[in-house]
């Protein structure tokens, strides 16, 4: 397998940077597959050796703390695939992985896949990690009817009526919606009710689906709202006189939906204050990336997040802990909320690949449409299973809560799949041990 990265300094370049070397050579990657099968799109792949998949997210930019590790488990998957003898309903093919930066930015997003598409004749796309770029990327999939398989969570995704597009997480609403069910559940079971809550957010279109979510559940109560901050992403300096004001107003339970950068700052700014909660608790955000607990240490701890995924939920199966430790040993960390959520999209595609009728991409298409997959069914598969209904969205997917415990993400909620006892309310900060 060769993995490759394209080039994003000149959009019209059609060449690639190769992802093992830090030399600037430049190659055409279209030797394997032969100019005749890159005149129609999908036709001639069925004889070829390699498979070429392109993957579009963002290794720079705010979204660069994502698109690295993704970046990196998916050519570990890739790699596994082809050491075990590749697609073998296809000869043995190996999968070739095509790497393209979007920069954190949607319209390069949409570039770059249409770059992977028509320069490198990808059979499919995996992208595109934030789902402002996916919002364009998925649309240049469509466009060129390429069957584009999406980590991104935003409801607006599968609201298109797009015919290529696949989500393999849940819609971020329906976390929001699970991190008010979980802060009812633990307030009744320990007797300790917030008083009033607010929500902050960022202005992307993930982190807006994501509070809406929360705010639709928070209308049934039992809790007033204070107050719906919402901000700039990337754009506040100092987060001190918003969470002044949340403190003066009485709020002792803050729901979030952030980017890492931002979420490290809102915890810098609560350390500052003093400001004391019984719950902070983010939808799918901030406190999932590893950046988060590497950044803040110890002020990490007791935070609460609502995610599809801990690296304790393949550690109880060993098929499937058999690449978290591969992962681990080759990259030193444990496999994420988003990174396992990769992974399982090249499940979903290797079991799509095997039973499609040819290597065309209208095939692929409804091979994928016709997933029944279960966690474990085969090694790639670490989340919930995959089954697409008619708008693309996973029927399997479910999500869970996360605390962070001494730097590791523990499962609190819900009581099916825990395996720690939530610390509610969270210690004081007098009482914490400094960073």
């Amino acid at each position: 397998m060769i993995t490759n990265t394209l080039s994003t300094a000149n959009p019209a370049d059609s060449s690639v940077h190769s992802a093992s070397s830090d030399t600037t050579r430049r190659r055409i990657i279209l030797s394997s597959l032969g100019a005749a099968a890159l005149a129609v799109p999908g036709v001639g792949l069925a004889q070829a050796k390699t498979i070429p998949i392109g993957l579009v997210v963002g290794l720079t930019g705010r979204a660069g703390a994502w698109g690295g590790p993704v970046s990196d488990a998916v050519r570990l998957a890739f790699e596994q695939i082809n050491a075990s003898g590749g697609i073998k309903s296809k000869g043995g093919a190996h999968l070739e992985l095509i790497v393209a930066d979007h920069q954190s930015n949607p319209q390069m997003a949409g570039t770059q896949t249409e770059r992977v598409i028509q320069v490198n004749n990808v059979l499919a796309v995996i992208g595109n990690v934030t789902s402002g770029a996916t919002m364009v990327g998925s649309a240049a999939a469509e466009k060129n009817k390429t069957p584009m398989l999406s980590t991104d969570l935003a409801d607006a995704l599968t609201t298109r009526g797009m015919k290529y597009f696949f989500r393999l997480g849940p819609r971020i609403s329906l976390l929001g919606g699970l991190t008010v069910e979980y802060a009812q559940a633990t307030a009744k079971a320990t007797g300790v009710m917030p008083k009033r809550v607010a929500t902050i957010a960022d202005d992307s279109t993930f982190s807006q689906d994501a509070i809406n979510g929360v705010l639709k559940k928070l209308k049934d109560g039992p809790w007033p709202l204070q107050e719906n901050v919402s901000f700039a992403a990337g754009q506040v300096s100092d987060f001190i006189p918003i969470l002044q004001r949340l403190k003066l107003g009485g709020v002792d339970l803050i729901f979030l939906a952030t980017f890492p950068a931002d979420g490290i700052a809102i915890q810098r700014a609560l350390r500052t204050l003093n400001y004391d909660l019984v719950g902070e608790i983010h939808v799918a955000g901030a406190p999932f990336a590893p950046d988060f607990v590497t950044n803040l240490k110890q002020d990490a701890n007791f935070v609460s997040d609502a995610v599809g995924f801990v690296s304790e939920l393949t550690s109880k199966n060993p098929l499937l802990a058999k690449f978290g430790d591969a992962y681990k040993a080759k990259y030193g960390k444990e496999l994420d909320d988003q990174t396992s959520l990769a992974v399982t999209v090249v499940g979903t595609l290797y079991d799509a690949l095997e039973r499609s009728t040819d290597l065309s991409r209208e095939s692929l298409t409804v091979a994928l449409r016709a997933t029944d997959l279960k966690q474990g069914a085969n090694p790639y598969v670490l989340r919930d299973g995959a089954k697409f209904d008619e708008n693309g969205d996973n029927q399997r997917t479910r999500g869970l809560i996360m605390q962070l415990r001494d730097g590791q993400q523990r499962i609190v909620y819900p009581a099916d799949v825990a395996t720690e006892k939530v610390v509610w309310p969270m210690p004081k900060w007098a009482d914490r041990k400094p960073a």
